[in-house]
């Protein structure tokens, strides 16, 4: 467990990860370093790690992290040189293994979402307070926020965010979409609360809002978008024996990494781990309520 400025995020699926990074690892690649919880873990637990790349798509949370790797290592220069931190978005995993003529042993996405993104309400990530509508990772390079997304998509397309990434039904969805472009075309709609009010016109409880607020955080950081591009291009870049390891938390996610890693595993190239995904110990989900919904699955280069 990490605490950042009051801000507590524990790594899920810990020992489950650790225990699936090949023995004699050198090149790993985590594509979403997050409070590098697995990170840290991995360094110490295998000695023959030369280069640990760390990214993280968040400028914020990546400053903290860093400075955190650099404490905690400070008094181990073994460890703190080789790890190399990236402040930008997994996809940019096999450009830059390529570039440095580098294959991983392997590959970590954690694609849940910091828990610093929910308590910081200042960024309009959670359903809770009256801030701004912004919801990216990505402040420094991403210009789409969830604020423009309301305020100049569509009704089809705002219809269609809520069936794909919410599955609410088509009736539904469309009776969402309309209510929003009823209230941004008598004000915009630029805080949460305003989105609020309009969900509970919807006729939506606060669960099903919950839900809302997640899709628009999935189309305002393009993030199944990032995950078929990650599951095109990393497995390319494994070292025989390497292994592209995926938590999960979302339906939509897993089952796209389910079939894509399904399909590579039919070639010759890899093969499944195991056939079903990993999912937390009873006694995990009762000490962090949040991994409750995690999967992890595993793919091995032959």
């Amino acid at each position: 467990m990490q605490t950042e400025n009051n801000i507590t995020h524990v790594p899920v699926l810990y020992n489950e990860v650790l225990e699936h990074c090949p023995e004699h690892a050198k090149i790993i690649a985590d594509g979403t370093l997050g409070y590098g919880g697995h990170a840290l873990g991995l360094l110490e637990k295998y000695p023959t790690i030369e280069h640990y790349y760390g990214f993280d798509i968040d400028p914020h949370i990546f400053v903290k992290t860093t400075k955190k790797i650099q404490d905690t290592t400070a008094t181990k220069p073994d460890l703190a040189k080789k790890f190399e931190g990236h402040n930008t978005s997994y996809t940019k995993i096999a450009d830059t293994l390529t570039e440095k003529q580098k294959q991983a042993d392997f590959v970590l996405l954690d694609l849940g979402v910091n828990m610093e993104h929910f308590k910081d309400l200042s960024r309009g990530f959670s359903i809770q307070g009256n801030e701004q509508l912004d919801m990216r990772f990505d402040t420094n390079n991403n210009p789409l926020t969830a604020e423009k997304i309301l305020n100049s998509y569509n009704e089809q397309q705002l219809s269609t965010i809520f069936q794909t990434y919410a599955d609410f039904n088509e009736k539904k969805s469309g009776e969402i979409a309309r209510n929003i472009i009823k209230h941004r075309n008598k004000k915009a709609i630029t805080h949460t609360q305003d989105l609020k009010d309009i969900l509970s016109v919807s006729g939506l409880g606060f669960k099903a809002s919950i839900i809302i607020f997640q899709a628009l955080r999935i189309e305002t950081n393009h993030e199944m978008d990032n995950l078929h591009h990650a599951l095109t291009n990393i497995p390319k870049i494994l070292a025989k024996g390497g292994i592209f390891a995926i938590i999960t938390f979302h339906s939509i996610e897993d089952r796209i990494v389910k079939y894509a890693f399904k399909d590579l595993a039919k070639t010759e190239d890899f093969e499944l781990l195991h056939k079903k995904a990993i999912q937390p110990h009873y006694t995990e989900i009762q000490r962090n309520r949040a991994s409750r919904s995690a999967k992890l699955r595993l793919l091995k280069k032959l």
